[in-house]
């Protein structure tokens, strides 16, 4: 694996190496489900994707492909952090595929004692020979080889940190819409703090973690001392209580209604048809890890909203969120740009 000790391993065009899975069969799939908290029917339901959805068959999740994404970076780059994410999802995986993470190192710069590494990645649909996700990454790794186990109170180099700004609004969006821009439109708290098993199962789906992701030996054999949870863990790790999120019995419904996520279920909260909705890339800035034992705060602002029509999934209204993730007495775990599209399926 490379280090990123050496200067020859920075330089641009420098190949990292792959991450192929194993191929994600329905099994898989519903075991992620289980770990992420996600019952999306577009995932398992073959009739629902056809009747509902428009979709050929049912999709890997766009979350699970989140966490192949930083899995590539931290095992590619085992000292440094994987402080900066961008992806958008350009195709769809079905259930079944396999899929390969890919990447090449394309510049570093220096600040303060760090060095921040650019990587462009992408997904690679093996069984199609297709790339099915695109991104760039700003992975940050200290000059003394010393590893990196947050990146609380890391200043950015210019045009490396991640975009805050609300949107102007688009007039062909509904006005009921637009005016929530620049709002905060959801905050939950996790009811339960993250347990081993929990983590232990989410290991399993994404396959192939660290021991010191489930494992309380390990953890406290780590730098961090303690078990903690992959680095995107907090955008699923949200507990609520038993039966407050109650699944409908609408054969339309999507499912989404009974995951406990902030910024993603919009068509349900705008009054659209849910039965379109999907994740379409997100832009993610990691800043600690949560551990075992603490709980996970977040809070969600609309801060950008877009119809459009596309010649495969009609109009579409592009939903952006800007979701911050914390540990629930305030250290920041994780901020994101979500994007979810939402085609009009009953219009």
């Amino acid at each position: 694996m490379i280090t990123m000790t050496s200067t020859a391993s920075l330089l641009p065009g420098t190949p990292l190496p792959n991450l192929d899975k194993q191929r994600f069969t329905s099994t898989h799939i519903l075991r992620w489900l289980a770990a992420q908290q996600n019952w999306d029917k577009i995932h398992f339901d073959q009739q629902f994707c056809q009747d509902v959805a428009r979709l050929d068959a049912p999709v890997i999740n766009g979350a699970l492909k989140q966490h192949l994404i930083v899995q590539f970076l931290t095992e590619a780059m085992p000292c440094a952090w994987p402080w900066r994410v961008d992806y958008q999802f350009i195709g769809p995986d079905y259930v079944g595929d396999k899929l390969r993470v890919q990447g090449v190192v394309t510049g570093s710069q220096v600040l303060d004692g760090r060095i921040f590494v650019s990587v462009d990645v992408e997904i690679l649909n093996t069984d199609r020979g297709e790339v099915t996700a695109r991104g760039k990454a700003v992975v940050v790794q200290n000059i003394s080889g010393v590893p990196v186990l947050n990146a609380i109170g890391i200043a950015a180099p210019d045009g490396m940190g991640l975009p805050l700004a609300t949107s102007p609004p688009d007039a062909a969006t509904a006005e009921h819409i637009s005016r929530l821009l620049g709002t905060q439109i959801d905050a939950r708290e996790s009811h339960y703090s993250i347990d081993l098993s929990r983590l232990r199962l989410f290991a399993d789906a994404v396959m192939g973690l660290p021991p010191k992701h489930f494992d309380a030996q390990a953890g406290a054999a780590s730098p961090w001392g303690c078990v903690v949870a992959p680095p995107l863990f907090p955008l699923h790790g949200i507990e609520a209580l038993p039966g407050a999120l109650p699944l409908s019995e609408d054969p339309r419904s999507q499912g989404r209604e009974g995951v406990n996520e902030v910024g993603r279920d919009l068509a349900h909260m705008f009054g659209i048809d849910p039965a379109g909705g999907m994740n379409a890339g997100n832009r993610v800035a990691i800043h600690s890890l949560a551990c075992a034992g603490e709980r996970i705060h977040a809070d969600s602002t609309l801060v950008g909203a877009r119809r459009r029509s596309g010649k495969r999934g009609g109009d579409m209204i592009f939903f952006e969120t800007l979701n911050r993730y914390s540990e629930a007495s305030g250290r920041p775990l994780v901020t994101e740009r979500q994007t979810v599209v939402v085609r009009l399926v009953g219009d």
